[in-house]
């Protein structure tokens, strides 16, 4: 499985900076209290151009990494020039780095980080024990509603009040969480929105002809409601092509949209079951979700058990509940076969 890299193919000037960082690394790994050095940034990840820095990180024991903060550090930290070559350079507490947990960004940038020196193994332990975090498909699941919440309920919203203008900016809004989504399914950390969509170019698995229907679904076309709808189609097509392939690979079976499984599992458990203890509940889902529909109008809590009414389940119509809910509802009756 290859990782998502750079496709940008002219102008590589890659070499010129590496051989430049070369030159200074005997007097940055000189430098008192250098325990570890890190290429970062985009040169990590196999591309410089004339608007590139070189990004470089100094891993610093603790009493160093004090001693830099409260005197004149024996190098110039941010953005600097070394022989008119741009560099940004970072110092970390290698203590407190190691205690510390990190989020999406800062583990997709430590992915693709090289190890510039380490001569105690500790720079390769800590990445290793960082990136051994476990890539949750349940996010992809998440971002998926994010992302059908803006284009689809906001956007329906904003198409009917005739405001094409404010249409165009959800649908905007609907697209960085449809991309991150691509990375979670591929099993790869969430870029910096910086390198978000040139990124997803090169994941494994995309939806067919990726790139140009991701074209479709940011082009405005124009600042109409006809317009809002035809982009709202694209985002649509790509978002089911998504979602289709989540419930292909992880939800075998499952007919309806992803972000519903949760709900659809724990009726379907309860339907199954007819009442479940309170204690085990707490085990699969918060007990708040009884305050939630469908759950409110078909259960009771008597004693320390849960218990379905059945006969309110079956009479349940599309007008009592929210649609989302209500297609759970007919999934669930549909795949028990209750009626």
């Amino acid at each position: 499985m290859s990782r998502p890299y750079v496709t940008i193919s002219i102008n590589n000037e890659i070499e010129d900076f590496l051989k430049h960082l070369e030159s200074k690394m005997p007097k940055f790994k000189s430098l008192p209290g250098v325990i570890g050095i890190t290429l970062n940034g985009g040169l990590s990840r196999g591309f410089a151009d004339h608007l590139s820095e070189i990004d470089i990180t100094f891993y610093l024991d603790n009493e160093s990494f004090k001693a830099w903060h409260n005197q004149k550090t024996p190098i110039p930290l941010g953005i600097v020039k070394f022989d008119n070559v741009l560099y940004d350079i970072k110092i970390i507490n290698y203590e407190e780095e190691d205690k510390k947990k990190y989020g999406d960004i800062e583990l997709w940038d430590l992915s693709y980080s090289k190890i510039l020196f380490d001569p105690n193994n500790k720079i390769a332990n800590l990445f290793k024990d960082k990136l051994s975090t476990r890539i949750d498909i349940s996010k992809a699941v998440r971002l998926l509603w994010e992302s059908y919440w803006t284009f689809k309920l906001a956007g329906d919203i904003w198409i009917n009040r005739a405001d094409p203008l404010q249409g165009h900016f959800v649908l905007n809004e609907s697209i960085k969480p449809l991309i991150k989504s691509l990375f979670i399914v591929n099993k790869e950390h969430i870029p910096h929105e910086k390198w978000l969509a040139h990124m997803s170019y090169s994941l494994d698995w995309i939806p067919d002809k990726w790139k140009e229907r991701l074209m479709k679904a940011m082009n405005t076309e124009s600042f109409t409601v006809e317009g809002v709808k035809h982009r709202q189609l694209a985002i649509e097509d790509l978002w089911s092509e998504i979602n289709n392939f989540i419930n292909a690979k992880w939800y075998r079976g499952f007919n309806l949209s992803c972000h519903q499984k949760l709900f659809y599992d724990l009726l379907k458990q309860l339907v199954q079951r007819k009442s479940i203890p309170v204690n085990e509940w707490y085990k699969i889902a918060d007990l708040s979700v009884l305050n939630m529909e469908p759950f409110h109008k078909i259960t009771e809590i008597c004693g320390h058990r849960i218990i379905l009414n059945k006969e309110r389940l079956l009479a349940l119509k599309s007008e009592d509940l929210y649609s989302w809910h209500y297609e759970i509802v007919r999934g669930v009756i549909t795949d028990l076969n209750l009626i």
